[in-house]
């Protein structure tokens, strides 16, 4: 059975057609476009036309992770950026945690105008990761549920917006495999920061422990870009597209595709 045939709630792709520029949305690891469909619809309420597309592995079962790359992700990016641009004169890429990794390996292969990053990891602090790549081979999966209560807001907001009460929508287990994938995706970028000239929105939060600002702080020090800002919160964790400045997070991308 594919990954396509089994679908978790709410990992089905978002694709709503609107203005004459595109958002393109992009979700992190391990997740599922249902976690940023709230920024996606509201783009697409604000003119875009917005796809958020679901990457290969995810949103479907945790083992589907364990056979691709990250060249596999780069690839049905591209894809989905020639969906976008297809329909529209110019496209804003918006990625969250690995998915703003993407956005920027992204905006080194086709014409962007802008991309923002939401809590996306250059460097990570726990030595782990960097030794994935060999522990894939003993470890093929880790727990990795979530305790942080993050499931309840999700839940709370789904709620009030009338939405199915499923909340979270990603894997609570990681396939050792791919998390080397995304090591090796940060690292990548990371080095090619310097060649990264398009406009830039990058917003992080001093409460996020997986992607600290100080990740902020290197992307925007070392990438070539003449128009970049830097967007700190104060109250949120990693996950800001649904965390609870989630309001303030759709706010600054709209704002900096606006201008755009």
């Amino acid at each position: 059975m594919t990954d396509s045939a089994r679908l978790m709630p709410g990992a089905k792709p978002f694709f709503r057609r609107s203005g004459p520029v595109g958002c393109l949305v992009v979700h992190g690891f391990a997740s599922s476009p249902g976690e940023v469909r709230w920024l996606a619809q509201h783009l697409a309420e604000a003119g875009f036309t917005t796809l958020a597309p679901r990457l290969p592995g995810h949103g479907s079962h945790p083992h589907d992770l364990r056979r691709v790359r990250r060249h596999d992700w780069l690839a049905a990016l591209l894809d989905a950026y020639a969906i976008l641009r297809g329909e529209c004169e110019r496209v804003v890429v918006a990625g969250h945690s690995m998915g703003g990794l993407l956005a920027l390996r992204l905006s080194l292969e086709v014409e962007t105008a802008g991309v923002a990053v939401m809590a996306s990891p250059v460097q990570f602090g726990p030595k782990s990761i960097r030794y994935a790549r060999w522990l894939r081979y003993v470890l093929r999966d880790t727990d990795q549920r979530d305790r942080s209560g993050l499931d309840d807001i999700v839940r709370e907001e789904q709620a009030r917006r009338g939405e199915p009460v499923i909340g979270r929508m990603r894997y609570d287990r990681w396939a050792t495999a791919a998390v080397a994938e995304l090591y090796a995706l940060s690292q990548e970028v990371d080095a090619l920061l310097p060649q990264i000239r398009v406009p830039l929105l990058l917003v992080y939060s001093e409460g996020d422990h997986t992607a600290p600002p100080a990740n902020g702080e290197r992307i925007y020090s070392r990438a070539a870009s003449g128009d970049k800002g830097l967007i700190a919160l104060q109250h949120s964790g990693h996950n800001l597209p649904v965390d609870v400045e989630r309001e303030a997070v759709f706010g600054l991308v709209t704002e900096f595709a606006l201008r755009l």
